[in-house]
């Protein structure tokens, strides 16, 4: 029980991420981008495919994260679906990530070249969060749950464990990379926050001297 207990704690953080992020969806406190989800779905799908085809049925469990994660982008993508308040087109970025990943999807079924078109993605995957982490360097109002990408920094850490014990490679990739993306992204929303609490202590310090 006790071998399997960071694979059950990853699943539980992608959980609980997912549920913070569809309650997010349904008050309008999270704005949906329906299009984004779509390439993700693609892209994770595809990461869990290659991976399969390479370790097979043995390799699933410490494929665990990259599968969960895959039911999580489907849990979100089916209730954007349902929210009015949601993006559908997508933007020339999102297009020309999609159709990169449409075109290692065809390599991969020509070539059968399951570990270069795992890592392909996994570096599309990183090139597809610049946006995000753009737009929270400039933004002075953070836009992104503190609590859901700290949950999946958790889930990134406990399922590299797994793949580690077993030393199989694509897992721990997909963990490597998910582990850096994710605190990135939390790094920045931190930055937003201190320059939030430190804009409001000045403001705090300068009322009493024109009251």
């Amino acid at each position: 029980m006790i071998i399997f207990l960071p694979q059950i704690i990853t699943f539980l953080c992608v959980l609980a991420s997912t549920l913070i992020y569809i309650k997010g969806i349904r008050n309008n406190t999270v704005k949906p981008i329906l299009a984004t989800r779509v390439f993700l779905l693609l892209a994770f799908s595809l990461s869990a495919l290659t991976n399969f085809k390479q370790t097979g049925i043995h390799g699933l469990w410490a494929n665990m994260f990259n599968i969960a994660d895959v039911l999580s982008i489907l849990a979100t993508f089916i209730a954007m679906a349902k929210s009015k308040n949601n993006r559908t087109k997508f933007t020339k970025f999102e297009k020309i990530c999609l159709y990169i990943v449409i075109l290692i999807f065809l390599m991969w079924i020509v070539s059968g070249q399951n570990i270069l078109a795992n890592i392909l993605i996994q570096i599309i995957l990183v090139i597809a969060y610049l946006p995000t982490l753009i737009h929270l360097w400039k933004s002075e109002e953070n836009t992104e749950s503190l609590s859901a990408w700290s949950l999946d920094f958790l889930a990134s850490i406990f399922g590299m464990i797994m793949p580690l014990m077993v030393m199989d490679f694509l897992p721990l990739v997909y963990g490597v990379r998910s582990t850096i993306c994710t605190f990135a992204v939390i790094a920045l929303i931190l930055r937003i926050k201190f320059r939030e609490a430190k804009a409001e202590k000045e403001k705090a310090i300068l009322l009493p001297q024109y009251s």
